[in-house]
């Protein structure tokens, strides 16, 4: 039998499913559009000539317009629907997604029954589909998809056939800084594009410390403001944040989690390296919208 968790996981895809065609016929042509009158908004340098600064605001009156049906038809209805099966207990960096359901999954991976099978394949191929043909954040959900493929794998990758990755096609990719000369160019070459990168340790700690690799999530975010090439890095406080450190390490909002609270407090070191490089993502982020 599916347990609890695990069925609202599988409800969550249907809801995907559901809105699939919508998404592709309606609002990735819409996506697109903004993304293109946003290369056309970065171009323009409205600090230097007026007429730039008249088609700069008047692009930005065009993207406020066009993103809101986004905004309402998509990201809100989205989040609600994460929310309402207690997959995502509303923190800003989607973190819970990982830590409500992680353990579900990992009892449900010991304790299934041969009836479940086929319809974990069945809702395997559904979540598949939906990421492979939509392939697209929408401007705004790049986070939530991130940690959601995230969950979904290690769920899907106890049940496949084969040693190819299935999540290849869209999952966020790592990559990894091996000192830190040239951090922020790579970042900025990166920019909008569906990155995780790791640092290792030894790059800024004695190289006899035990090894272990900082991670964090650059991503192309329009949200609810229409900005360009937002960086972000997780809010700190509270012990959560989007911060890895080692393999599938995480933290997350669970207070009343003392393995995470131990956790944090291990890992305060690697916290700064996030916040010098948070700076760095600010830094890069401004350049980018007055160039």
């Amino acid at each position: 039998m599916i347990p609890q968790k695990i069925q609202a996981l599988f409800d969550f895809i249907d809801f995907l499913d559901k809105n699939k065609n919508e998404y592709i016929e309606k609002y990735i042509p819409l996506c697109d559009e903004l993304r293109r009158l946003d290369e056309e908004r970065s171009a323009l340098k409205p600090k230097e000539n007026y007429k730039e600064k008249h088609a700069f605001d008047e692009i930005q009156k065009e993207i406020t317009e066009k993103f809101a049906p986004i905004t309402e038809n998509i990201y809100e209805p989205f989040t609600s629907k994460l929310l309402e099966l207690g997959i995502w207990s509303g923190d800003d960096v989607f973190t819970s997604i990982w830590n409500n359901n992680i353990s579900e999954i990992e009892d449900f991976k010991r304790y299934f029954i041969e009836e479940d099978i086929e319809k974990v394949f069945h809702y395997k191929k559904k979540y598949l589909t939906f990421r492979s043909e939509t392939n697209n954040d929408f401007l705004c959900l790049s986070f939530i998809l991130s940690n959601l493929d995230d969950i979904f794998k290690v769920l899907f990758d106890f049940f496949k056939d084969t040693q190819e990755n299935e999540f290849d096609g869209f999952e966020t990719k790592t990559i990894e800084l091996g000192d830190s000369k040239g951090v922020d160019k790579r970042l900025k070459d990166n920019i909008g594009k569906n990155i995780r990168y790791s640092i290792p340790n030894d790059t800024f700690f004695n190289q006899n410390e035990k090894k272990s690799n900082t991670s964090f999530e650059s991503k192309n975010e329009f949200n609810f403001y229409a900005m360009r090439d937002k960086i972000e890095i997780g809010n700190i406080s509270n012990n959560k944040g989007q911060i890895n450190v080692g393999k599938e390490n995480r933290i997350g909002e669970s207070g009343n989690d003392e393995i995470a609270k131990k956790s944090f407090q291990w890992q305060k070191r690697d916290t700064i390296i996030m916040i010098v490089i948070a700076i760095i993502g600010i830094i890069i982020s401004y350049l980018s919208l007055v160039k």
